[in-house]
């Protein structure tokens, strides 16, 4: 039951870690916004070539994703046929802003620094940057949505009445996946996946091989050069997750949007400076880029199946959410 708020994961290298955690679309997730100069129509089209995020840095998996402007359009027709349900009930739900999605979370899952611009904002990157890369990960989703306790019952089903009014099968929620996926059973019930929008296979994918690349012997090769540039350097860490997330810095970041992050300060800076050279140095982000696609390669192939009912499923939601939202 959505019905309390999730802040936003602060920092990039947790969240990457979290990916398979973050909140079902059943959940409390909220929507994305558009995308400027993207294309809103079609099929999916590769997230690393929006919002920042080269075309160079594209991965295999991007096949089978919506673009960030295309995921937007979706949420935005969700939260807005949220709103239209519950207001039948009398109650005036409020939903999240929808964001625009600028900076792609491609770059951090293979190790590039350079789109957040660390000579002027450190680790964190320029202002959204953070509430970006949570929304890039969960496809749209940004601040959760709060439902009253006294309201949740209408919003995901567990009453049959409120007011006097015949509450939908598995409530606004349910009444709203079955509008997005309109001529679209069939392939939810072949997918057998009960979230909203079916992202999560994506993002499960994208986890394992993020762990999978971690436990290379090539990726720990590279870490070890670039450890070693640290240590010349005067900056020794374990490795680039543990330099982003020193708690000097890392604690700076506000996990809620209702508090301001305090200001970058000079030791961060001059750490993810150097931290950027010395992944030039050791060939980090090269390494990592060949193997995640190695590695999603392989998984596309064991999963063409499952990918294939994704894919078309999020296509299917793309068409009703323009029909929903014009």
């Amino acid at each position: 039951m959505e019905r309390f708020k999730k802040p936003l994961l602060a920092t990039v290298g947790p969240l990457l870690m979290l990916t398979a955690a973050c909140g079902p679309e059943g959940g409390p997730q909220a929507g994305g916004g558009p995308q400027t100069g993207a294309a809103d129509g079609g099929g999916p089209t590769a997230q690393g070539s929006e919002g920042g995020g080269p075309a160079d840095l594209v991965l295999p998996l991007h096949d089978y994703e919506l673009s960030a402007s295309q995921y937007a359009r979706v949420q935005r027709a969700r939260m807005t046929a949220i709103q239209e349900c519950m207001r039948r009930f009398g109650i005036d739900l409020e939903v999240p802003a929808i964001r625009q999605v600028r900076w792609s979370h491609t770059p951090a899952l293979v190790d590039r620094l350079g789109d957040r611009e660390p000579a002027r904002y450190g680790y964190r990157g320029p202002r959204g940057y953070q509430a970006d890369q949570y929304a890039s990960i969960t496809r749209g989703g940004t601040k959760a949505l709060f439902v009253p306790t006294k309201y949740g019952g209408v919003y995901d089903g567990s009453i049959r009445v409120f007011d006097g009014r015949v509450v939908p099968p598995g409530g606004c929620q349910g009444e709203v996946t079955r509008r997005l996926d309109r001529t679209g059973a069939k392939l939810r019930k072949e997918l057998g996946d009960d979230s909203v929008i079916p992202w999560k296979p994506l993002a499960d994918i994208e986890s394992k091989i993020a762990g999978k690349v971690s436990a290379d012997r090539r990726y720990q090769e590279a870490v070890g050069r670039w450890k070693r540039c640290m240590n010349r350097s005067g900056q020794p860490f374990d490795s680039p997750d543990a330099a982003e997330a020193d708690p000097r810095w890392a604690a700076s970041v506000s996990i809620t949007e209702e508090e301001a992050d305090r200001p970058v300060g000079r030791p961060e800076i001059e750490t993810a400076v150097t931290d950027e050279k010395c992944r030039d140095e050791a060939n980090l982000t090269a390494v990592s880029l060949a193997l995640h696609t190695t590695y999603q390669k392989e998984e596309i192939k064991e999963n063409a199946t499952r990918l294939g009912l994704v894919r078309k499923l999020l296509l299917v939601q793309l068409r009703n959410s323009a029909r929903m939202v014009p």
